[in-house]
């Protein structure tokens, strides 16, 4: 499998915008332009914006958008489909941002890169979150696409294990990729000692000529692949087990939501926490479409991702959508403390972690419905 990420930055820049303002929010002009649109017609209600919310615009102008990166942790596939969906249908455009979506790779350090400054987003897993933390790497969580872990293993469905407990217990040769949290996890439940393990890296080759038994997966990629070329499987997910952290998880720094000082208004250093707001409130948006829709908008990663057929990215949409559907009760998303100590509490255990972090309410960015921050009960 993956899930760690370097990557040419493939297509995935944001459609241009027709029009830009020339002046930006914050600075002395644009304050003299927008009081005197005031005084001269009472057109305009105000010319800053609630927290999350779009910039104002001014009568016969735009204003610049705010522009930033999203790294993505793979290449562009429907696990990612609504943060395409949220491009396709202005979700961005519509709170004044212009996000860079950056396809990765096998390799790209997704988490570095956010916590380097590098990227002000990316997309990394939640056991990733917890361990980069703790060496000092400090990121916020704002928006979790996979409610349930989609992470699995796959053996064929004729001759295969019939339990990932047999499999585990078993001398099959299974391709990993190599120091993945959720190992630890399973030798410690089942043992594990007789499985011989495989580099992933060659995808899933040595999967579907047989010289591996297992293989690594995500529910919604690898196995759609499978059944389509006539290789059915059968799927182990992760979940199952009781190791569920959240995954693809969207953070950005802490750094970068902490409030401005009046002289960082600058055009170089926007309001981190706004846009993170914004972005957080467009994912949404763009995750319902897609949910309600993925075959509207999977012409468009596969354009990005032709190694993926068409037909494989619609059952992936399919297969994956109780995973991404949001819990109830919770905006689509959503994160609970109760699950972060959980699988803290987890980590630990498998000396992941030293110990559990004491901040952990901190790590959750809470967005409420109108964009305006909800503290954590």
């Amino acid at each position: 499998m993956r899930r760690t990420a370097a990557a040419d930055a493939a297509g995935g820049v944001i459609r241009g915008y027709a029009q830009t303002m020339k002046l930006r929010p914050g600075s002395a002009p644009f304050a003299t332009l927008c009081s005197a649109a005031l005084a001269a017609a009472s057109l305009i209600g105000g010319c800053g914006r609630e927290t999350g919310e779009p910039r104002a615009a001014l009568d016969g102008d735009r204003a610049a958008p705010d522009r930033v990166r999203l790294q993505l942790n793979w290449i562009a596939e429907p696990e990612f489909g609504g943060i395409f969906a949220a491009r396709a249908i202005g979700a961005f455009e519509r709170r004044g941002l212009e996000v860079e979506i950056i396809q990765g790779g096998p390799g790209t350090p997704a988490p570095q890169l956010v916590a380097e400054g590098r990227v002000e987003f990316g997309i990394v897993s939640g056991d990733q979150i917890l361990t980069l933390r703790e060496k000092g790497g400090r990121l916020a969580a704002l928006f979790a696409i996979f409610q349930v872990n989609p992470t699995a293993v796959m053996v064929r469905r004729e001759g295969g294990a019939a339990t990932l407990e047999a499999l585990w217990r078993s001398d099959a040769r299974i391709a990993l990729e190599p120091g993945l949290p959720y190992i630890t996890f399973l030798n410690r439940r089942f043992g594990g000692e007789r499985l011989r393990l495989v580099s992933a890296g060659g995808g899933v080759a040595a999967f579907e000529s047989g010289a591996v038994d297992a293989q690594q997966c995500f529910i919604s990629a690898e196995p759609a692949q499978m059944d389509l070329r006539g290789i059915p499987v059968r799927v182990f997910p992760l979940a199952e087990s009781g190791y569920n952290p959240y995954a693809a998880v969207v953070v950005t720094r802490e750094a970068y939501l902490e409030p401005l000082r009046s002289g960082d208004r600058t055009d170089a250093r926007p309001d981190g926490r706004s846009i993170a707001e914004r972005l957080t409130l467009a994912l949404r948006e763009g995750w319902e479409a897609y949910q309600a829709d993925p075959g509207r908008f999977n012409p468009e990663i596969h354009q990005l991702n032709r190694a993926m057929s068409l037909d494989a990215m619609n059952l992936a949409a399919r297969i994956q959508h109780d995973y991404v559907a949001p819990t109830e009760g919770l905006p689509w998303g959503a994160m609970t403390l109760e699950r972060w100590r959980t699988l803290a509490e987890q980590m630990t255990e498998l000396g992941l972690l030293e110990r559990v972090p004491g901040d952990l309410a901190s790590i959750v960015v809470e967005i409420g419905g109108d964009g305006a921050r909800e503290p954590l009960p």
